[in-house]
């Protein structure tokens, strides 16, 4: 982590800001700016930062329009200096993204792939030359009828990216295996296909999301959360039972969930409506290990930081992206060590793998980028 993170209680200050996107002063001497805006020609919601270290500042933005044309961009900041975003690609999309995802290819040696989740999951394919995207794939397990279970959220394997796991309304998760004639990184001609490779029943009601752990070599372990306010661990390899990790006491509906990237022994959760995050830990299940309860309106979205297993990053409808410093637990965690406050409700917060020193915000039609 840099000096911003590490030297206590700090706020990004918005003054910085000035009117233009992308306008910002740096902070302190020298070129090197904190905060880098875009501004969407729609409201905002489902964003993710590019893995490949070749494609540096890029992202992909999904609109959020309550009709059936919706739209993703893929941006780049190409000019530092002037805080400049350039639209490198945009294609129509089916209703809003409720996820968007690149392949967790932090080498550059597999095709430049992007998935998308709503009606359906379907990956997308970026040219490397003219930066045209194609549809390689549309991922369809509902053969049988005419009306289709919108899909909350999925993810994508981070060790084996043929691996996509999906969550539906219809309480149900599947895993996907991906196929591209041989494994995906070799080949960059053929199509992608998509194979079910298990479908389970995994809530009583709605799942909302799903997430893959690094435990146990990161390919078999995934846990999934849902509206009948419960967290559950599902191992690929021993699918005829879960482990229920946590249940809201309020039987609330829990909507997120996001496994430590540096530490598979705790992931984080938060609840419709709720104004806290929690944070669990799979070794002593059912019991919250710590809850980070500074915002003031409900939590949408929370991160982990890709380097560091004690700081995450939360944003809410307070208008307020916090990051937190976890390494006291289970002494209470008091206060954020950084709040940066956005002109808007905050609806989705990104920690960028590849560029861990930059989180990614949306608000409105805005799209933030902070140095941290």
């Amino acid at each position: 982590m840099n000096s911003l993170i590490s030297h206590g209680p700090h706020k990004l200050d918005p003054s910085m800001m000035q009117t233009g996107p992308g306008q910002i002063m740096p902070s302190s001497g020298g070129k090197r700016k904190e905060i880098y805006k875009y501004d969407a020609p729609f409201t905002l919601y489902a964003m993710s930062w590019s893995n490949r270290p070749d494609k540096k500042y890029r992202l992909a933005l999904g609109s959020f329009i309550e009709e059936y044309s919706n739209k993703v961009q893929i941006i780049q900041l190409t000019d530092e200096e002037n805080g400049e975003f350039k639209v490198k690609g945009s294609f129509d999309h089916p209703y809003p993204t409720t996820k968007i995802l690149w392949i967790p290819d932090t080498k550059g040696v597999c095709p430049d792939l992007l998935a998308t989740s709503g009606d359906y999951l379907r990956i997308w394919k970026v040219s490397e030359n003219s930066g045209e995207v194609k549809l390689e794939s549309l991922l369809n397990n509902n053969k049988n009828s005419d009306f289709c279970a919108p899909l909350t959220s999925f993810d994508w394997n981070e060790l084996d990216p043929n691996l996509v796991g999906t969550s539906s309304i219809d309480t149900t998760c599947t895993i996907w295996g991906l196929e591209t004639g041989q494994a995906i990184g070799r080949i960059d001609n053929n199509s992608v296909t998509g194979m079910v490779r298990t479908q389970l029943i995994a809530h009583d009601k709605e799942v909302f999301d799903i997430a893959f752990s690094r435990a146990g070599g990161g390919r078999d372990i995934f846990a999934s959360v849902g509206a009948d306010g419960s967290v559950r661990m599902f191992d690929l390899r021993h699918l005829e039972h879960s482990t229920i990790i946590y249940e809201d006491q309020q039987n609330q509906p829990l909507l997120r969930l996001c496994w430590n990237k540096q530490d598979p022994n705790y992931l984080a959760t938060m609840a419709t409506d709720g104004l806290e995050v929690i944070i669990l830990d799979v070794r002593v299940p059912c019991t919250p290990v710590a809850t980070l309860k500074n915002h003031t309106a409900c939590v949408n979205g929370i991160a982990w930081a890709p380097h560091s297993s004690c700081h995450i990053c939360s944003a809410a409808d307070d208008q307020q992206a916090l990051i937190w410093d976890i390494q006291q637990m289970p002494r209470p965690i008091d206060d954020p060590i950084l709040a940066y406050k956005a002109d808007g409700e905050i609806n989705q917060v990104q920690w960028a793998a590849g560029q861990p020193d930059w989180i990614a915000i949306c608000y409105n039609q805005s799209m933030e980028i902070l140095r941290v």
